[in-house]
């Protein structure tokens, strides 16, 4: 009996590891528990790399060592389908891809007017395309040092 319910308990134990392994992982944390589409997590992420610039910039580090990865804004997928496809996304996506890759070239004394531009880049950007995040978002802004 008990070579029995070991085989059993064998069995179900490959058996639910295999179908564990089958089902496709989707990303949490416990700052999100609830996941998160493509988009949501690249928008989290850069959230985050924007807090680390915003302290670098009050330091008064360079906030060039920080990279700001948004490169697929204009690809990844949404939480809300067709949402980026609309013209006014695209539009504003574009231009802050194309404000993020100056970063390098601004000098460290004209560093935190471009923080606080590339804050209210996303923060026009969520007035009408999700909302939500800008109470955090407009946390970012840096006041004049």
């Amino acid at each position: 009996m008990k070579k029995y319910i070991s085989i059993v308990a064998s069995i179900s134990f490959i058996l639910l590891s295999f179908v564990r392994c089958q089902q496709p992982k989707e990303k949490v944390s416990s700052r999100y528990p609830n996941g998160g589409s493509e988009l949501a997590w690249l928008m989290r992420g850069a959230t985050d790399q924007m807090e680390a610039q915003r302290s670098a910039i009050l330091k008064g580090e360079s906030l060039n060592n920080i990279a700001l990865d948004v490169g697929h804004i204009l690809t990844a997928v949404p939480t809300e389908e067709g949402k980026t496809a609309t013209k006014d996304y695209q539009q504003k996506a574009a231009m802050f891809i194309k404000h993020v890759a100056q970063q390098k070239e601004i000098p460290l004394e004209g560093q935190m007017e471009f923080f606080n531009n590339t804050v209210s880049l996303c923060v026009n950007c969520h007035e009408t395309q999700c909302p939500g995040p800008n109470v955090r978002i407009k946390k970012l802004y840096l006041d004049k040092i």
